[in-house]
């Protein structure tokens, strides 16, 4: 037995949330362009080459990325005039 006779009291608290990422097409191209900017000051080739195919790679993603929202966005469209999808 520990003694205690009453738990110490403490407060439920919700996790604090963190900042929630936004998978956009914008939020892609953002981070190509860091990658290719980070290249810029590495010492070594290798460094160099692994941040510029991860600018575009994340370019590809925001190329993609823009054509489903250009698509959602043609859908939402043609919704609201009554067509149907």
């Amino acid at each position: 037995m520990s003694g205690l006779v009453h738990p110490i009291p403490f407060e439920v608290r919700a996790p604090a949330k963190a900042a929630k990422h936004k998978d956009t097409a914008a939020t892609c191209r953002d981070r190509a362009s860091a990658d290719l900017l980070k290249s810029v000051t590495m010492i070594t080739a290798n460094e160099r080459r692994t941040l510029e195919r991860s600018a575009a790679s994340w370019e590809v993603r925001a190329q993609l990325l823009a054509r489903l929202e250009d698509t959602a966005r043609a859908r939402e469209a043609s919704v609201a005039r009554g067509l149907s999808a």
